[in-house]
């Protein structure tokens, strides 16, 4: 099974919902990834793993974050042109499924992009 797929996080918003017309546009599959689902491996969200109903292993966030599943090269950069033609706020947050990450829960995913986000963006620790 390899449909394209975005798991979405914290973007019950009016940007969330652009992001969802895009992937619509662009036949890709959303799914919307709760809180209550943050202990699952991203294996397990996408429907690739049985569920393991664990606890997560990292602190919760309530952050954007977004995971992108079995995207080619060209299907990448039409999701990402599509975020500037439409004018869509960026999500700071941005994965890619790799074997690495795949049996990571949300929040170890998140503190990991984070962590990555702080090093690339230091100006953004001083505002």
């Amino acid at each position: 099974m390899n449909t394209p797929m975005v798991l979405l996080y914290h973007l019950d918003s009016p940007k969330g919902m652009r992001i969802k017309m895009l992937c619509l546009a662009l036949k890709i599959r959303v799914r919307t990834v709760g809180e209550e689902e943050f202990g699952e491996s991203l294996l397990s969200l996408c429907g690739l793993a049985p569920k393991e109903n664990k606890t997560p292993q990292g602190e919760s966030f309530s952050g954007e974050m977004l995971v992108m599943v079995n995207f080619s090269n060209a299907l990448m950069n039409q999701f990402l042109l599509g975020f500037r033609k439409k004018k869509i706020p960026p999500v700071a947050l941005k994965a890619v499924l790799t074997p690495e990450n795949s049996a990571w829960d949300s929040c170890k995913l998140h503190e990991e992009l984070l962590r990555e986000h702080r090093a690339m963006n230091p100006e953004e620790e001083k505002a």
